[in-house]
């Protein structure tokens, strides 16, 4: 019992003198005398300039304790004079008694007023490069030391740190209590500026992390993150909330797991998976991803974007997309595709194969899809514009640097008011090159087939189209796409065109190639060769016009015809056109920008003319010359009637010319019968 009594009057003693050392510490020491001393061990480990115009303030017990402020650390050399990093006000304590027993206990951490401002200048260097590197002869901790029991908690309050444009502002963290045995609570709460002059973004969140720092395992639990985002200067912020139940690095064993990421921007709902391994070697990172059926066209209002103007007031109302994704290897892949779009559904495989080009392949299929809807009405489409007015470029600048391979099916599709099913495409795009070959669908009781191929090398774009129809019904073909009636019939419609230009009517002026057709059963609509050419007649014979109306249309049995196509004039020499009572053939040219028409044709009365037309008997096998001019919506019919007299007179010649034949043959018949 006496020998613990005194061991207990020397350790007593002990700290007590412990104790009055620390208090003459405390009384005698001004720590403000060690100013230089500091700037100066600061300045040789990091090169960097220390500026402490406050008060530095120590206290000894029950704690260690350090307090400074205002404070600022400089920019190394050519980042300006303005400091790396300033502080209002900082304190650090440390347990006094655990430091005897080698245990560093360290407590609350306080900074106050943080203005830390990071920065890359032009050769692309950061201003926190080589932070401390210019004693590189320091000594290593050999053991012995300290060991680090915990830290009570870093509460940062009132700051703000800059990353080039980007600022965090208004920022206070809250770190509890740090060990590497517990999870530990962090709280935040900041202002997002991403651009000068944009409205700041406000957020705050919080989350449970554990510190692995001896496994290299760290994990988030309970993440939430919460906050608003004003869309531009004037429009309502939206809510976000951001939520991750489960986030974990392994940096031991290279793996990436977050199972389950929800965000919500306002209405839009997005949840996303994600697993990567190998993520410091050769990272590889895959999941999966949904943004759940969402209102376009209200989301896009409220994002500050003005919804397109389109011919169907309900297209882009409704979205939703699904899928997985696999990132690695330069390469991003997405696959199960499932993309919702009004009555749409896409679904398919798509990638970019090269992250550095951009290259794209995709093997995609759409069930329905009417694309006219999507475009801008056709009033404002066709509004006439000023003459002083320059045609808009084609939007092409894509095409020269696209990258791409894949192909695209469609169930079908309304495009350019034409009606298409079981359409196939397939594309191949490089060095401004692009192909979209082969195509094919069917249209209108018939097939299409063609090769398309879009130059985009020079200033200019260049077209080729080697396409076919055949079977097409024409005259639905032109109705649709062409608006016009102005052909009717069934048959095959081929082209080999080219042009060149940067707007749409460059392509139009341009045009270079051949086009034929050959049509049964049809009619040319606007167009009533019998009517002109009966009315012709009854002029030449003076009689009264023809009752009854024109019926609008010439029939036919065939239709054939061929255009050389030259700069925009469509040039034909071969235009034959049969039924049972007429064959006109002709030749003229239709300026396709203008849409003027010039034909001379010849119409030969094969047999009797119908009842309405009575006035051709004795026209059989006459060619009446006819002019067609005008514009293809208003064409003119001019029968030639200086040409029909000559072909009458003529007629009444070779009638006479073959009477007297006769005639003559009948004379000499009698004389050698004598």
């Amino acid at each position: 019992m006496r020998a613990v009594k005194i061991a207990g009057i020397v350790i007593g003693g002990l700290f007590a003198a412990i104790v009055v050392a620390l208090l003459a510490v405390w009384l005698f020491v001004n720590p403000n005398d060690y100013k230089g001393r500091i700037a100066q061990a600061v300045k040789q480990s990091t090169g960097r300039d220390l500026y402490l115009p406050g008060d530095i303030r120590l206290s000894v017990f029950p704690w260690i304790a350090l307090e400074f402020g205002p404070a600022s650390l400089g920019s190394p050399a050519g980042f300006g004079a303005e400091p790396f990093a300033a502080v209002h006000h900082a304190a650090l304590r440390v347990k006094l008694l655990p430091l005897l027993h080698k245990q560093l206990q360290i407590g609350r951490v306080a900074v106050d007023g943080l203005d830390l401002r990071l920065k890359k200048n032009a050769e692309g260097k950061g201003n926190w490069e080589d932070f401390g590197q210019k004693n590189s002869t320091a000594p290593t901790d050999a053991g012995g030391g300290e060991a680090l029991q915990g830290l009570a908690g870093v509460l940062v309050s009132n700051s703000s740190i800059a990353y080039q444009d980007t600022i965090l502002e208004h920022v206070n963290l809250e770190i509890g209590h740090v060990n590497a045995q517990s999870p530990v609570p962090i709280k935040i709460d900041l202002d997002l500026i991403t651009k000068g002059d944009s409205p700041p973004m406000h957020m705050h969140g919080q989350c449970d992390a554990t510190l692995g720092v001896a496994a290299k395992h760290y994990r988030l639990a309970a993440l939430q993150i919460q906050g608003s985002y004003p869309p531009k200067p004037g429009v309502a912020p939206l809510p976000w909330d951001l939520k991750a139940p489960d986030l974990s690095l392994d940096l031991a064993g290279q793996t990436l797991a977050a199972p389950n990421i929800n965000l919500q921007l306002g209405a839009a709902r997005i949840q996303v998976k994600v697993s990567g391994s190998k993520i410091a070697d050769a990272p590889s990172i895959s999941g999966s991803f949904q943004l759940a059926s969402l209102a376009l066209r209200d989301f896009l209002e409220k994002m500050g974007i003005t919804p397109p103007v389109t011919r169907d007031a309900r297209a882009f109302s409704k979205l939703a997309v699904s899928g997985n994704y696999a990132y690695g290897g330069n390469a991003l892949h997405a696959d199960q595709l499932d993309v919702k779009l009004d009555d749409s559904t896409l679904r398919g495989n798509a990638a970019i194969t090269n992250l550095d080009t951009l290259a794209l392949s995709f093997a995609l299929a759409i069930d329905r899809i009417d694309i006219d809807k999507y475009l801008s009405p056709v009033s404002a489409a066709n509004a006439p514009s000023s003459p002083a007015a320059k045609p808009a470029d084609l939007p092409t600048a894509p095409l020269k640097s696209l990258v791409a391979s894949g192909t695209m099916t469609i169930g079908a599709m309304r495009i350019s008011g034409m009606n298409l099913t079981n359409v196939r495409i397939g594309v191949q795009a490089k060095d401004g090159i692009t192909h979209i070959a082969p195509a094919s669908a069917q249209l209108y009781g018939g097939q299409y087939s063609g090769t398309i191929t879009l130059d985009e090398r020079t200033s200019q774009s260049v077209i080729s189209i080697d396409q076919s129809m055949t079977s097409i019904d024409v005259a639905h073909l032109l109705e649709d796409f062409a608006k016009t009636k102005r052909l009717s019939g069934r048959g095959n419609v081929n082209s080999r065109l080219t042009a060149h230009g940067r707007t749409g009517d460059d392509l139009i002026k341009t045009l270079n190639g051949h086009i034929d057709a050959n049509l049964t059963n049809g009619a040319v609509e606007g167009i009533d060769l019998w009517y002109e050419i009966n009315r012709a007649q009854s002029l030449l014979k003076q009689q009264t016009l023809p009752a009854g109306s024109s019926a609008g249309r010439t029939a036919f049995d065939t239709f054939r015809a061929s255009a050389n196509v030259d700069n925009g004039i469509a040039t034909t020499k071969d235009l034959n056109i049969s039924s049972q009572l007429l064959h006109v053939t002709g030749q003229g040219s239709t300026n396709l920008d203008s849409k003027a028409i010039d034909y001379d044709v010849k119409a030969t009365v094969l047999k009797s003319a119908p009842s309405s037309a009575q006035n051709l008997k004795g026209l059989t096998l006459a060619e009446i010359p006819v002019k067609i001019s005008g514009t293809i919506s208003k064409p003119a019919v001019r029968p030639d009637l200086e040409g029909m007299a000559k072909a009458r007179v003529q007629q009444e010649l070779n009638k006479h010319k073959a009477e007297i034949q006769q005639q003559v043959q009948d004379q000499l018949q009698k004389l050698i019968r004598r």
